[in-house]
């Protein structure tokens, strides 16, 4: 996976965290405009563990749709634009 990606999922976690009161462990659903699809979990240290993945030619094509679901049933929406802009849907 992109170095840059998780990197990008890693401050959506920390937005979650501070602004959100969203509490680990987070379900995560991505899916990109090209059909590529990443499910995976941060525990309570952070770290990712891939649940499911299907890249198509290895990336994911914007806009991409985000969705973070926290222990506390908490949920946040977002969508990366095709102008690379983060747009929040909830």
């Amino acid at each position: 996976m992109n170095e840059g990606f998780e990197q990008f999922l890693a401050t959506i976690i920390e937005q979650c965290l501070d602004e959100h009161d969203m509490q680990p462990p987070f379900v995560v659903r991505t899916v990109g405009n090209n059909g590529s699809v990443l499910v995976a979990g941060f525990n309570k240290g952070a770290e990712l563990v891939v649940f499911t993945k299907h890249c198509e030619n290895d990336t994911f094509t914007l806009p991409i749709k985000i969705t973070v679901v926290s222990q506390n049933n908490r949920t946040a929406r977002l969508v990366i634009g095709r102008d690379g802009n983060i747009g929040r849907f909830h």
